[in-house]
């Protein structure tokens, strides 16, 4: 199919109007999808891990008519706790596959240096380190409150700091890695109580003794969206490649009409200014001219109008000079597009 054919059955209206309607279609649907993500993100759960640890305390007292011997209270009066038997537990759901625990019951000795606390001796009271069973420990120790307060009062004496204050703090560190659904987690739990001794109200208590953690472990899932062009589906991702390059190929025959049928370029527009119709009458010699330029270069040599006319199928454009006609010939217009 010649550039002529092409150019006449593209140019006609109802491919012409197919071609547009196709473009704008396969347009509107590039532009409509390109605008949307090509995945779905959702978050779906795995899971839920909790842990928890919890200090039990149980005083043995001195003789009295009030208490008994061992009781479990929020509040101990200073005077009638012997020692503190206390049982910290562990555990965790799903239960830890792996880990090791660490509990350190310690005393401090310090002062206070206006909003600052000035640590000037500690020491450990207890000090177990083991692994978890089930995903969970059971651990006890016995403070001995009479050994801790004859212990501070030497400490307090060989300091010479009348105003040394103490403490006692059971710190518990956990770490452990276990599985959640299919996934794998690794966990460190930390867990601090301390023994408060009020010398005011005369009582011994516990802060914090229970401390919970939970969690949702989630996912996050990217699902390719589908999407459908003119009744065939696909994904989305598919859909905005097929829709852009889709548009692209109808436009191609609309601008390749363009192309084709757009007005030749006129080689001979600089010198038509000084052209005449009419044929020499007679001339001695006939030089040819191979291009438009070359008739153009002879018109400013030689300076003499540039006579058009029509002998057979071409159009002559001769400028005379001492009867030597310098010629230029074309095929008419007509002609042209039928060797085309």
């Amino acid at each position: 199919m010649n550039k002529k054919s092409v150019a006449k059955f593209i140019g006609r209206k109802e491919v012409l109007g197919v071609f547009l309607i196709l473009f704008m279609v396969f347009a509107f649907y590039s532009v409509k999808l390109m605008s949307a993500s090509p995945y779905v993100v959702t978050t779906q759960r795995v899971g839920t891990y909790s842990e928890e640890g919890t200090l039990k305390h149980e005083a043995y007292l001195e003789p009295n008519d009030l208490y008994g011997y061992r009781v479990t209270m929020d509040e101990y009066p200073i005077p009638l706790v012997d020692r503190f038997l206390l049982i910290y537990d562990y555990r965790s759901s799903p239960p830890l596959k792996e880990g090791s625990y660490h509990i350190l019951v310690k005393a401090e000795y310090y002062v206070n240096k206006g909003s600052d606390e000035v640590v000037l001796w500690e020491e450990k009271l207890f000090d177990e380190r083991g692994n978890l069973t089930g995903g969970a420990f059971t651990s006890e120790y016995v403070l001995d409150m009479k050994d801790f307060s004859n212990t501070s009062n030497r400490i307090t004496s060989e300091l010479g700091v009348r105003r040394l204050k103490n403490r006692i703090t059971i710190e518990t560190t956990v770490t452990g890695t276990g599985t959640v659904g299919d996934r794998k987690i690794t966990e460190s739990f930390d867990h601090s109580v301390e023994l408060i001794r009020d010398p005011t109200a005369e009582l011994y208590y516990f802060t914090d003794t229970s401390k919970a953690e939970k969690r949702a472990l989630t996912e996050t899932l990217r699902t390719e969206k589908e999407a459908s062009v003119l009744g065939f589906s696909g994904n989305l991702g598919t859909a905005q490649t097929a829709s852009t390059v889709l548009a692209a190929l109808m436009l191609i025959p609309l601008l390749g009409y363009v192309y084709i049928s757009r007005k030749p370029k006129d080689e001979l527009a600089g010198i038509r200014g000084y052209m005449v119709k009419g044929a020499p009458e007679k001339v001695e010699k006939v030089v040819t001219l191979k291009t438009p330029k070359d008739l153009e270069t002879t018109f400013e040599l030689i300076d003499r109008p540039i006579l058009h006319y029509r002998e057979g199928d071409e159009e002559v454009y001769a400028i005379i000079d001492d009867g030597v006609s310098y010629e230029y010939r074309k095929l008419l217009p007509e002609k042209e597009k039928e060797a085309s």
